[in-house]
């Protein structure tokens, strides 16, 4: 998998950072005929996140820059496996939006009207067509739910094996356990990276390093906002088919899908200090289990099978931070993703355009890298995360 030959001395394009991002990043450069480019990884296939997520495609959210952008990924995402000559196993199933208290009810209320303003397909659940859709699901709990059904799910491991497969077919050069270990500039701009006593010219380099998105930028000399956080999901023991789509129990900042082997895959978020490890704790594996029993109390029999942990790069309005570095030509960055495998096509795309063209698309601008020094946060209330109120 890794190329063992020795590295360039130059490359045109230098991607630190090998997981969904990188790959989307560099086969979309690819596409516009971009050569001599080089993805650098210090990890393992698969070993950030892009090899631990929950999967799941969301197409829209309460906020009209967050639906703009994910609404085009996901759109994406319906036609990526003939873009990519693999199959990316994208399941359009739906994805179903729960609210339980009746401020929950009304934001659901307000983000219909953000999706009919975008011209996204999504609609509220009357009682009844809800037990059509989720007939598990403890109906006296819910206050309202509003359903996406263009969304569904993905697993990682097809969709990066994908964009690895069509990198390697357009003769991109990616190298795992490969670190960076000094970013180097001259007269205000990037002028190549170093691995080790390995100077590697170029005038072009793009972050995209997940978790460590903020080592990278000390690295380049540059700030970066943001910081690590670890997101926690666990399995359960297969079981009949109970879930249809993939679920959000936005009150309780909960996720979850059925696999096609039957097994329940999802997390709940318990807020905690940011930090730095992979090691998975009972305090969020309780909360999730909780969330099952209450909202699908059949699932109360399934044991639970494994749990896992992965560390994402969060920043301080949890969007992600797209595009080029202010303080250092040449620099480009692709961090701050807490739904970073849903976002993946359309970030390759939009970053990759930006890169050779200097044109920002419209949907990409409102995730600007310098943004907080503008004063131009991104307000999404519909995100499920620990830090959601």
């Amino acid at each position: 998998m890794n190329n063992l030959n020795p590295l360039p001395g130059k490359a045109s394009i230098i991607i630190v950072g090998a997981g969904i991002q990188g790959l989307s990043l560099a086969f979309n450069l690819a596409e516009l005929g971009v050569r001599d480019m080089l993805v650098l990884d210090a990890g393992y296939w698969q070993g950030g996140a892009s090899g631990r997520n929950g999967t799941l495609i969301r197409g829209a959210f309460s906020s009209p820059e967050w639906t703009r952008f994910f609404a085009h990924s996901c759109h994406l995402w319906q036609g990526l496996s003939k873009r990519l000559g693999e199959n990316v196993m994208y399941s359009r199933r739906g994805y179903t939006m729960v609210g339980e208290r009746s401020a929950t009810a009304a934001l659901l209320d307000r983000t219909l009207e953000v999706h009919k303003a975008c011209g996204i397909t999504s609609s509220l659940l009357t009682p009844a067509r809800l037990r059509e859709v989720l007939p598990a699901l403890a109906h006296g709990r819910v206050s309202a739910a509003l359903h996406l059904p263009d969304s569904g799910v993905a697993p990682h491991h097809a969709a990066m094996y994908a964009y690895r497969q069509a990198c390697a077919a357009r003769g991109v050069d990616i190298r795992y356990r490969t670190e960076v270990t000094a970013i180097d500039q001259s007269a205000g701009r990037v002028s190549g990276v170093r691995v080790g006593e390995h100077w590697i010219s170029s005038d072009t380099v793009v972050l995209a390093g997940g978790a460590e998105s903020n080592r990278l930028a000390q690295l380049a000399g540059v700030p970066l906002d943001g910081y690590p956080m670890r997101l926690e999901a666990m399995a359960l023991e297969p079981t009949r088919p109970l879930i249809g789509p993939a679920v959000a129990l936005l009150d309780r900042l909960c996720y979850m899908h059925q696999t096609a082997r039957g097994e329940v895959v999802g997390g709940a978020e318990v807020a905690e200090r940011p930090q730095h490890t992979l090691n998975a704790d009972v305090p969020v594996m309780a909360a999730t289990a909780r969330a099952y029993l209450e909202m699908f109390p059949q699932l109360g029999h399934a044991r639970i099978l494994r749990q896992w942990a992965g560390l994402v790069h969060i920043s301080k309005d949890f969007g992600p931070l797209l595009g080029a570095h202010e303080d250092l030509s040449g620099l480009f960055v692709s961090a701050g993703w807490c739904y970073g495998h849903a976002g993946a096509p359309a970030a390759g795309e939009f970053l990759a355009k930006a890169i050779v063209s200097g044109e920002v698309d419209e949907r990409m601008r409102p995730f600007a890298v310098n943004r907080f020094e503008c004063n131009r946060p991104v307000v999404e209330p519909g995100i499920v995360l620990s830090h959601f109120e």
